[in-house]
């Protein structure tokens, strides 16, 4: 690729095109483009250059195009000046990201429809069809169609084709870089933002396996230069740990061909325990277990390769991010996918550098970054957690009977629940002083959520204020039902319906209490 086939454009807050990069401000500049990652790129320009003022402004970017379309495109994330006696204006280094740092900077919520974080009307936003369609989904639903003030101005999501296999995505606010990466990976998927005209479009893409097609190979004159690394697995068996306790936990035990045949290359079984503490669907442990194996459940080959500038085997043409190609290097053959392309312009022309195969850390300050980012993840997991510590939460009851229903001048409940996960405690007192009519027909009081199954609930107790006695009153709920039935409980055990005059004629001195635990319904 030479300089010339390459236009490296200023754009501002609104995406237009402002300016343009020329002769030496392009020298030492880097592009670096990252499969299913978030990509970046630097200049340096001297203080004098016109572009150097534009460039360091905050909202503005750059839009890098090639000659099959645009490259890259994205915002400047930070600015540093250089100064010296030789050079007391200095020179501006200035790096950004592509405007894949969109899906970095968001969360996918829970309820996308919905902009108000206290008011997430479901624990997560379950997804589940071919990899296209649910990735396009949690983009639209939480940058382009959702509520106004979490739309990302200017941005689309081209038509959805349908692509990719089958995934299940599970959100509750990770950042949409997360959870996209892993539904691509598994789905077999690609996907950018990149600027067309005065717009940004999300899309994916379909990755090509050219390994039969395209081949780098010093040899053969493709490459100048190539670093290769191979490593057995880190997991060839996912053992995903789901809801529950202790023996009463779920586990699923996953695999993937490629984790089995390494295990076999390698003579290792090699088990790792994927904390999933929220999982309970066959589908999404199948997920969970299928994003640990796809880069890590397979002979890890890592290349770092600088193809020619050839005539053949272009990059962009013939192959791109994502792609499968085949490289040699000595008497070793290796396909692998193309995870990151980086080009850097220099005085005498366009460099291309390539990784194939997922990079391997060699030194100790990359295991220690690859064990801070799984300490990351592992760490978000448990803060994403619909289990947590209890919050006690007033909750507007209401109640009723079978026939004819009371009338009161105060609302007559107090209650609140307390939620544990999927585990709700409720404690409701009613109190009499305010009823002006008891109605007839058995009495029922509405639960904060829906019981996962059928409950009876032991913890009531009628004060009658006239004797001093207490009657034990006992709530009974169905399945799927937010409906407590209240019955009392009769003196040879049977239990009866609670009704105005059962067991006792109320009155508005009397009190009735009653407390429960229950799971709710999903």
């Amino acid at each position: 690729m030479r300089i010339d086939d390459l236009t490296v454009e200023v754009r501002d807050k609104t995406l237009a095109r402002v300016g343009r990069l020329i002769g030496t401000d392009l020298v030492g500049s880097e592009f670096v483009l990252r499969h299913n990652d978030v990509g970046t790129w630097k200049v340096r320009l001297h203080a004098s250059s016109a572009m150097a003022d534009l460039l360091r402004t905050p909202g503005y970017g750059l839009v890098v195009t090639g000659p099959t379309g645009v490259i890259m495109s994205g915002p400047t994330a930070s600015t540093v000046l250089n100064q010296s006696e030789d050079d007391p204006q200095g020179t501006w280094t200035i790096t950004g990201f592509d405007d894949s740092i969109i899906l970095a900077d968001r969360l996918a919520y829970p309820t996308p429809a919905s902009a108000d974080v206290t008011a997430q009307t479901q624990a997560y936003d379950v997804r589940d069809d071919v990899a296209e369609t649910v990735i396009k989904g949690y983009v639209n639903a939480n940058l382009v169609t959702g509520p106004s003030i979490r739309q990302v101005a200017n941005l689309t999501v081209a038509s959805d084709q349908a692509r990719g296999s089958n995934v299940y995505g599970v959100a509750r606010f990770e950042t949409l870089q997360e959870l996209l990466h892993g539904l691509a990976q598994t789905g077999g998927l690609g996907y950018r933002i990149e600027q067309s005209d005065a717009s940004l479009v999300f899309d994916v893409y379909e990755p090509v396996d050219r390994s039969a097609l395209v081949r780098l190979d010093i040899d053969n004159g493709r490459l100048t230069s190539a670093d290769y690394q191979v490593e057995a697995p880190l997991v060839t068996r996912a053992i995903v740990a789901g809801a529950g306790e202790q023996e009463e936990r779920l586990f699923y035990e996953g695999t993937l061909t490629q984790s089995t045949d390494a295990e076999t290359l390698w003579g290792r079984r090699i088990e790792r325990l994927i904390d999933a503490r929220t999982t309970q669907e066959t589908d999404e442990f199948a997920q969970e277990a299928s994003e640990a194996l796809i880069d890590d459940g397979k002979t890890r080959v890592a290349l770092t390769v600088t193809p020619t500038d050839n005539v053949t085997m272009l990059y962009g043409q013939d192959w791109g991010l994502g792609d499968t190609l085949t490289v040699t290097v000595g008497s070793t053959i290796a396909t692998a996918v193309v995870y990151t392309v980086a080009l850097s312009i220099q005085t005498d022309g366009v460099y291309l550098a390539a990784e194939v195969g997922k990079p391997q850390p060699t030194e100790l300050e990359g295991r220690l970054l690859r064990a801070a980012e799984t300490t990351s993840k592992r760490v978000g997991e448990i803060e994403r957690n619909t289990t947590g510590y209890g919050v006690v939460t007033t909750f507007a009851v209401q109640g009723g009977t079978s026939g004819t229903q009371p009338t009161f001048s105060a609302n007559p409940f107090t209650a609140t629940y307390t939620r544990f996960g999927d585990m709700i405690h409720f404690a409701y007192s009613v109190d009499f002083d305010t009823i002006t009519s008891f109605g007839t027909g058995q009495y029922f009081m509405t639960l904060p959520y829906n019981a996962r199954r059928p409950y009876t609930f032991n913890g009531g107790a009628l004060y009658d204020d006239s004797t001093g006695n207490l009657y034990s009153i006992i709530g009974i709920v169905a399945a799927g039902s937010d409906q407590m039935n209240l019955y009392y409980l009769k003196s040879n055990g049977e239990t009866e319906p609670f009704e105005h005059n059962k067991p006792i004629t109320l009155t508005v001195d009397d009190n009735f209490d009653i407390t429960g635990t229950y799971e709710l319904e999903q």
